[in-house]
């Protein structure tokens, strides 16, 4: 539910959740004074894990990690994992 920005003379600014289709263009305030709905930039770093996702996933293509050294002999390597999905058996291979 988006978050609007209010303003009232008394207390100051504070904010409140609305429907999109509820918002009204002003509402009561804690004290009971009448506030306004004032202009505010949208909140998008409040997104959940999808969110933080995608801007790590951004911050990769500037900033990558790089190998600087070949793993030791006896490291244990990743296996990749094989996916269950049968329509990526009719994929090509290297």
């Amino acid at each position: 539910m988006p978050v609007y920005q209010f303003h009232c003379a008394d207390c100051g600014r504070f904010e409140a959740s609305f429907r999109m289709a509820d918002v009204p263009d002003s509402t009561a305030c804690a004290c009971g004074a009448p506030a306004r709905r004032g202009v505010s930039s949208p909140a998008f770093g409040r997104g959940g894990s999808a969110m933080k996702l995608m801007d790590a996933t951004r911050a990769t293509a500037d900033t990558p990690a790089v190998v600087d050294r070949i793993p030791p002999s006896g490291a244990p390597r990743r296996a990749a994992g094989k996916s269950t999905n049968p329509l990526h058996a009719k994929l090509p291979r290297p």
